[in-house]
Parts: C-alpha cells; structure tokens; sequence
C-alpha cells in the first residue's frame, strides 16, 4: 500500500490533481476501514478546492469523542469555504473549547462573528486570540476590521498598521488600512496605501477603482489617470485601467472642449468682443484657458502680453504645447492654478487692463463663474478695466412642441397611460439633441442678467416672472438658453429657434409637475430663483 500511497501523492505534486485524487478514492474505496487514506483523500480534495468532499470525508473520520484538533480545524475550514460561516463558527467553537490555548481557533472563530455581523463579539474573540498570541495576523485583520465596522476608524487603522507589519506584502491588508484611512478622511494615507496594494496585485481591479477615486477626491486626477496609465504599461489589455484611464480624462476633460473650440459662432464672438477692446499698450488676463484658443486671439490681435489660468494642470501643459505650436510661446504666459491663487508680482506682472473670462456653463453659473469674476474683478483688474464679456443673461420661454413632449414628458403608449411615470422624471433635462424643434410659446424672458463690467459682486436672487402665452396649445415648461454681451455690438445667443451643426453650450427644459394648456394672451407666474451656482424654474404658487 505504501508505494501506491507515495506514487499518488508524487502525481498530486506534479499538479495531476484529478487524477490522483481518483486514485486516492479507489484505494480509500478498497480499505473503507483505512482512515488515514480517508484523510489524505480530505486533504487532497480541499487543497483541489473540492471543499464539499473534502467535508464528508472529515466527517467520516471525526471521533467526536476523541478529538483530533487538525480534523477538527479542517472541518471548520471547509466550512469557511464554503461561505457557510454558522457552521464554521460551530466547529470553531467546539475546537476552542477542547483546545483553548491554540490562538489560530479564536482568531478564525472571530473572523467567522465578522462574516455574521457580530462585530462585537468578533472583536472580544480576536482580542482572545491576540492575547495568546500576539503576532496572530489573522486575529489583527478581523480586529482591524470589526473597528472600521463599528466606526472606531482611528483604533481600525492603529490595529491593521499592526497586521500590515506582521505581513506587509499582503495586498489585501494594503486594502483594508486604506478603507479605514479613506473613512476617517485620511485621503493622502489612504491613497499611499491603495497604490501600495496596486503594486502588489496590479490586477485588482476594486482596488485599481478604490484608488482612482480618492485620487481625484483629492484634487490629483492627473495621478489617477498616471496611476492608470502604468498598469496599462504592463498589462495593455487591463480593461480596468483601460476605462478609469477614459474616465479620468472625462473628469479632468469635459467632452465639451472639442465642441467648444470647433464652434465657430462662439469664437467669432469672442474674437469681435476682444478686436474691440485690444490694444498694443493692453495687458490682458484670462481665466480659463482651455485650449489656449482665446488667448492666442487676443495676442494675434496684439495685445502687449497675455496671461492665461487654467485649473487643471493637464489641460494647461497641453495649452502650453499649442501656444508653442502656433509660435506665440514669448507673448503668452499660462499659469497651471485657478485665478483665485493668481498673485500680483509673482504670476500677473500688474493689474491687467483687460479681464476675459469663459467658465460658463450651459445654464451660464455651473462653473463658479460668479465667485471667480467678483474675485479677479476685485484684485486682479485695474480700476476702470475692461471686462470681457461684459455682461450675461439666462433667457427662459415658454414651451411645448409634440418632439419635445416625447422627449421629456410621459403620457400614452400602445393605449396605456403612462402618467404616473412623470412625478419620478427629472424636471431638468439637457436637450443634447438639435432636431426636436421646440415650439416657444411665449416671447424670451430675461430672468437673470449679470452685468460683469458695472457690478462688483452678484448674490442669490429669488424672483416672479410674469410670461404672457403668444399661441394656443400645450405647454410642458420652460426652456432655458443664454444670452452674452461680449462688448457694445457683439453679442452671442444659442436662441433654441436656430439649429446649430456644432453646439457647445445646450438648451435645459424645466418641466411642470404636469403640461398646462395655453391660450394666446394667457399669463403664467413662474418662480424664479439662482443661488449663484444653478439656476430653477417652477410654475408659482397659484399660477
């Protein structure tokens, strides 16, 4: 028997699992009565990942009354394995009360509480373990893990430090600290460990997320996207890398870009608004640099310098690169930081004469346009300085058209009414499309005008709108555009009556909680508020 013992376990060695583990059934099938071949069968199967055999077999050889404490430890594992953790608890139990000064069987009898939810008394059973043997990694992990759980972060990250020292090639261990470091807003620690975990299995791909995001919780979505990028080095077909790499760029670079310097509408205005005001002995400052497009206007048109911001740092390398390309590289200065960490003497050489802005989003104050121009208007501009564009409005009208109302409104489909559908339908919706060809059912309002050149600061406003019918119909809510005054005589509007090819700013809807029905001449109430960052429209109360 025991050349056939040997022969099998040599065939298990080499990796011929299945094999050997037959051959082992067929002896162990031959001397039922054979209980160490019972138990090497268990073995075999369980290192196989065959834990639900492996189970029965240890069963068939457990003496209940006469305990072997490795029998009885493996059971309790298999059970583990098998993701069936009352069970495994069970056997723990009997194992620490027949071997009670082994800490291996509280520490996993502790991880088993964890997995049941019972971080309390998981926590008393690693500290049992841990207090008979201190140097227990299993019995720090489910500490460390039992205090996050609980919200002890600070006592969760001092108990994983300890599990990391024990094993600090363990990528999970990295994970779990870092968890406990992101919860308590440790982001920088946090992050260290997330990438220290990366570095370790580069092909974890929660983890690969975990620290994407705290990156660019951080502000330092160009590390995330470099974090991507290296895992992409050596493992090109890493889908994970592949797609935060694609988001982190969507982050840092909004799709709009590419629109936006392609719209010939919109920069045709902003090169009118700034011939208008540019002159050889002009300093000018822009906020926003983007593409670097308005910038090199302003010093074709020959401004005597041109300093550009731009708030994310890769957009303005690569501002950089083109200016360079386009061989105004000496007339333009672009600063990698928001205007609002711009200096006198240190970034811009003195006021400028000229303030050019463009962070406007679609509803005009998505970008924090408002706090950045009272800012730079405040410190950056020189008294009587230009502002450019000089002034903007959020324009509104009334709405309806049957395209549209198939696009943001419910009603009836294959004769079943779908109403109800509205009361969970976004109010606010972007028209990303130019072919519904909405019916304005009342002249532009101008809800809100903010007048850069004259005013100094811009607070919330709350308002009435008085919107008088112009035609008869159905009316879903208002639809919402913008309006620029670059400089006297040039201005800008993406009016929803002219269909663009290329739009970089949208049209919004605001829809009412159900369609009114207009007659010409009717008047509608629409309440009217901003709060310096988001613009909303709502029928008024009683209208």
């Amino acid at each position: 028997m025991k050349p056939a013992i040997d022969a099998l376990k040599k065939t298990f060695r080499e990796g011929r699992h299945a094999e050997a583990i037959a051959q082992c059934e067929a002896l162990s099938a031959q001397e039922p009565g054979n209980l160490d071949l019972k138990r090497l069968c268990a073995t075999m199967n369980a290192v196989a990942g065959r834990y639900a055999r492996s189970l029965e077999l240890l069963h068939e050889v457990r003496n209940p009354d006469k305990e072997d404490p490795d029998i009885l430890f493996n059971i309790a594992l298999c059970e583990r394995q098998l993701d069936n953790f009352q069970g495994a608890e069970k056997f723990f139990a009997i194992f620490t009360d027949k071997f009670p000064q082994d800490a291996g069987g509280w520490a996993r009898r502790a991880e088993c509480r964890f997995r049941l939810n019972d971080f309390e008394e998981a926590l008393r059973l690693a500290d049992r373990a841990i207090g008979l043997d201190a140097s227990s990694l299993e019995a720090w992990t489910v500490r460390g893990n039992c205090q996050h759980s609980l919200g002890r972060f600070e006592e969760a990250q001092a108990s994983l430090t300890r599990a990391v020292q024990l094993a600090p090639n363990l990528a999970p261990l990295r994970v779990a600290r870092a968890d406990a470091f992101q919860a308590a807003g440790r982001l920088q620690e946090a992050a260290a460990d997330y990438q220290a975990a990366l570095s370790l299995a580069p092909a974890d791909a929660q983890t690969l997320k975990k620290a994407t995001l705290c990156l660019l919780e951080q502000g330092l979505g160009e590390q995330a996207l470099d974090l991507c990028r290296d895992i992409l080095k050596v493992q090109p077909d890493n889908l994970t890398a592949r797609l935060g790499a694609e988001w982190v760029l969507s982050q840092l670079v909004p799709l709009w870009h590419i629109p936006m310097m392609n719209e010939q509408e919109r920069n045709q205005a902003y090169h009118d608004g700034l011939k208008a005001v540019v002159a050889p002995d002009k300093l000018v400052f822009e906020i926003g640099t983007g593409s670097g497009l308005v910038s090199m206007m302003a010093a074709k048109l020959g401004a005597r310098q041109v300093v550009t911001c731009e708030a994310v740092g890769l957009v303005a390398r690569t501002a950089r690169k083109v200016i360079e390309r386009n061989g105004l590289k000496d007339r333009i200065t672009v600063l990698a930081k928001p205007s609002q960490a711009v200096r006198i003497g240190e970034d811009l050489p003195a006021q400028a004469d000229i303030l050019v802005h463009e962070i406007f989003s679609s509803e005009l104050l998505g970008e924090h346009v408002l706090p950045a121009i009272e800012d730079a208007r405040q410190r950056l501009l020189r008294p009587g300085g230009i502002v450019l564009p000089a002034a903007a409005s959020i324009m509104v009208a009334l709405v309806g058209g049957d395209d549209l109302a198939r696009t943001i409104h419910a009603g009836e489909s294959f004769g079943f009414d779908l109403r109800d559908f509205n009361a969970i339908n976004a109010k606010k919706r972007p028209l990303y499309r130019e072919d519904l060809s909405p019916v304005l059912m009342s002249e532009p309002v101008e809800a809100f005008r903010f007048d850069f050149q004259r005013d100094s600061a811009f607070p919330a406003e709350s308002r009435r709108l008085e919107m008088a019918a112009t035609r008869a119909g159905r009316c879903y809510g208002l639809i919402q555009w913008i309006r620029i005054d670059m400089a006297e005589g040039v201005r800008f509007e993406n009016h929803p009556s002219q269909r663009r090819a290329l739009a970089n700013w949208q049209h919004a809807t605001f829809g009412f909680d159900e369609p009114i029905e207009l007659v010409a001449g009717r008047r509608v109430a629409i309440a009217a508020t901003h709060d310096r960052s988001r613009p909303w429209f709502a029928l008024a109360t009683g209208s």
